[in-house]
């Protein structure tokens, strides 16, 4: 109530019932004037209930009075005034499994120079000290932004952004620019402390069994770097872990990860592409490599609303 003034006027109620069925007495109607991370004003007239004078709710009345529309996708209302947009994300509260995914906007209209790696700061919806990740998701042309690690601090982060043009180049403030998703509380970050210094991963590798015994047909391995030196730690890997890359007649070959791949679809509608046509001798190959992924775990049965079609390709050898 310290932050706002009375409104010399009636209250629409003279009570509300909380919880239990109890009634609280409607003080008055105090009218809140309040400034949003992206510096805009909002004015706000709110009923104050004895016993709860630290808080209010915006209601239905607010919501239509401003045209406004919650977004929970994105995790903020918006509405129109005076010609320009106003922004107030908000947080949600539920199972603790599931990524609170909110959209991350510009604080302010922010100038780059050119060819140059400059800090931004970006409005996020979480609590401070919480630990997330920053994907982004819009196409902000010749400034490239990196997915970023990082922690909430007064509902902002620092994201690096990237002018790869010679000229400036500006963001305006309020421009969405990606999503933030929270890190649960069981995956740890792990900082760069000089651990992937190149002698520290010789070390490593060494620890890690034979790097030494040459690979068969180890001339021809193409690993994909000229560099010499990231050759050899390439090289030296794969002698490590050679039995994951040797044809034991199964798919895949050994590992011991168990790694998942998501595609995140957002709000798009479902595909579901025609099956190729291809011989009717081609269809027991199909089906016996089915049989094998499956087996393998490679892959899983689904019956969602997307499919694919499968494109055989046969390996040099002839599998």
């Amino acid at each position: 109530m310290q932050y706002g003034d009375r409104v010399a006027r009636a209250a629409p109620v003279d009570y509300v019932e909380g919880i239990g069925g109890f009634l609280l007495d409607v003080v008055g109607v105090w009218e809140f004037s309040m400034r949003n991370i992206f510096g805009e004003v909002i004015s706000v007239e709110a009923c104050i209930v004895s016993g709860c004078t630290d808080e209010f709710l915006l209601g239905v009345d607010f919501m239509r009075g401003h045209g406004a529309m919650m977004d929970f996708e994105r995790n903020e209302v918006r509405y129109t005034t005076a010609g320009r947009a106003v922004v107030i994300p908000f947080r949600t509260h539920g199972d603790a499994k599931n990524a609170r995914v909110a959209a991350v906007r510009m604080v302010r209209r922010t100038e780059l120079a050119g060819c140059t790696v400059t800090p931004i700061e970006v409005s996020v919806a979480a609590d401070d000290g919480e630990v997330g990740i920053f994907l982004p998701t819009e196409n902000t042309g010749a400034v490239m932004l990196a997915a970023t690690v990082t922690k909430v601090k007064n509902g902002k982060v620092l994201v690096p952004a990237v002018n790869a043009k010679d000229d400036k180049a500006r963001l305006p403030a309020r421009r969405e620019l990606g999503q933030w998703i929270p890190l649960s509380s069981d995956v740890e970050v792990l900082r760069v402390n000089g651990e992937l210094q190149r002698g520290r991963i010789n070390e490593w590798l060494d620890g890690l069994g034979d790097s030494q015994e040459p690979l068969e047909d180890e001339e021809n391995v193409n690993v994909g770097v000229e560099d010499e030196g990231s050759r050899q730690l390439i090289t030296k890997l794969l002698r490590v872990y050679r039995q994951l890359t040797a044809d034991k007649g199964d798919c895949p070959p050994a590992t011991s990860l168990s790694t998942e791949h998501h595609i995140d679809t957002g709000d798009a509608a479902p595909i579901m592409l025609k099956r190729r046509r291809q011989a009717q001798s081609e269809s027991t190959v199909v089906e016996e490599n089915v049989r094998k992924m499956l087996t393998a775990g490679v892959i899983e049965e689904g019956d969602g609303a997307w499919g694919f079609p499968v494109v055989l390709v046969r390996k040099k050898d002839g599998e």
